[in-house]
C-alpha cells in the first residue's frame, strides 16, 4: 500500500474558504490520506462547515481547542495525533492541486529525503487570476531564512514525520515567523537530506485581502516580538556559523513592515512609534551596532518619502547583511 500521508490544517475563522481547501485534498489523485483539522476557537461557523465535511468522509479528523492557542500550537496537536509516515502543513484557505499528493510522495520515497520543497502558485479568488510563482531555487536557504528573503512557505514542503518529531514541532512561543523558525532550525541541522523541485505549482497561496482575521497593530506587535525572539534563537549557532550579519535583515525587514503599514494609515503616529521603539531598542543578545542603526533610520527617510527609486531597499538590505 502507498504510505499514508497526514495534511494538518491549522483553522481560524476561514468558514467561506475552509470548504474549498477541504475539496482540494478529497480531490486527489492519490488516496492514501488523512486530514486533521484542528479549529483554534473559530468565533464563525467554520466548525459547521467542517463536521458536514467530515460526515462525508472518515479520513477527515477534526479537532477543537477550549481556547485560542495559536497556529503553532495546532499544527503540533495535528503532529501529535497524525499516522501518516509523511506530513504536509496546509493553510484552512489554500488549495492544492489534483496531483500534489501523487507527485509529492513518489519524490520523497523513491529519493528517501527527510523533506521536500515543491513550487507554490499565488491567486485571489480563483486559480488562475494571478501568475506569481513562488519557485524554491535559493542556492543558499539558510542565509535566505536567516535575513528574511523567504525561500519557501510553509505548504511549499512535504515531511518525513520521523524529522519533525525529532525537532519537537513547531515553537509555540512564535505568534509570527512560526514556519520561518523551523525551517531555520531544521537548516542548521547537519547531514539534513533534502531537495528543491522547480516545476510547475502543485499548491496555491491565497492573498485575498478579505480572508485576513487581524488587528494591524497586534498583527504588527507579534511580528516583532517573534522577529526578536528569532533573533535571540538563533544568535549563537548563527555567530558559530559565521552568519550573525545575516539576522540584520530580518530586523530591516520587520521595520520595513511597520513603516509600510503607517504609510498606508494603518497605524496611528503613536502605534507607528511604539512599535519602532521596540524592533529598534530592542532587547536583543547582541545589540544592533550605529552602522546598522543608521541603515534602519536611512530606510524610514526613504521609505516615508514621497520619492522613489528602484533598488533602494533592495541596496539597503544588501548593505545591512554585509559582514563588517
Amino acid at each position: 500500500m502507498n504510505p499514508l500521508v497526514s495534511i494538518i490544517v491549522a483553522c481560524y475563522n476561514k468558514e467561506r474558504y475552509v470548504q474549498e481547501t477541504i475539496d482540494s485534498v478529497l480531490n486527489q489523485s492519490y488516496q492514501n490520506w488523512e486530514l486533521i483539522i484542528v479549529d483554534d476557537k473559530s468565533s464563525d461557523e467554520t466548525a459547521s462547515v467542517l463536521f458536514n465535511k467530515k460526515n462525508n468522509d472518515s479520513r477527515i479528523k477534526i479537532s477543537l481547542n477550549d481556547v485560542n492557542k495559536g497556529a503553532n500550537f495546532c499544527r503540533n496537536t495535528g503532529l501529535l495525533n497524525a499516522k501518516g509516515k509523511y506530513i504536509i502543513f496546509l493553510d484552512a484557505d489554500d488549495l492544492l492541486i489534483k496531483t500534489c499528493l501523487e507527485k509529492r510522495t513518489s519524490i520523497i520515497e523513491k529519493e528517501d529525503l527527510d523533506f521536500c520543497v515543491f513550487t507554490m502558485g499565488v491567486f485571489k479568488n480563483t486559480l488562475g487570476d494571478m501568475y506569481y510563482k513562488w519557485i524554491p531555487n535559493s542556492k543558499q536557504p539558510l542565509h535566505d531564512f536567516l535575513s528574511h528573503k523567504l525561500p519557501w512557505a510553509i505548504i511549499q514542503p512535504i515531511w518525513k514525520k520521523e524529522l519533525l518529531v525529532k525537532l519537537n514541532g513547531f515553537d509555540e512561543s512564535f505568534k509570527r515567523l512560526q514556519d520561518v523558525e523551523l525551517h531555520t532550525r531544521v537548516l542548521f541541522l547537519d547531514n539534513i537530506n533534502y531537495k528543491l523541485i522547480i516545476d510547475t505549482p502543485d499548491c496555491y497561496y491565497r492573498i485575498d485581502e478579505d480572508r485576513k482575521n487581524f488587528n494591524t497593530y497586534d498583527f504588527l506587535d507579534r511580528w516583532v516580538h517573534s522577529s526578536i525572539l528569532y533573533f535571540n534563537k538563533f544568535y549563537k549557532v548563527s555567530i558559530n556559523k559565521d552568519m550573525l550579519n545575516l539576522l540584520n535583515g530580518t530586523i530591516l525587514n520587520t521595520y520595513l513592515q511597520i513603516i509600510y503599514n503607517y504609510k498606508k494609515g494603518q497605524l496611528t503616529r503613536k502605534e507607528f512609534n511604539d512599535l519602532e521603539k521596540k524592533i529598534v531598542n530592542n532587547k536583543i543578545e547582541v545589540p544592533l551596532n550605529k552602522y546598522t542603526l543608521f541603515l534602519l533610520r536611512l530606510a524610514k527617510l526613504y521609505n516615508l518619502h514621497s520619492f522613489r527609486i528602484t533598488g533602494i531597499n533592495w541596496l539597503i538590505n544588501k548593505l545591512i547583511c554585509m559582514k563588517i
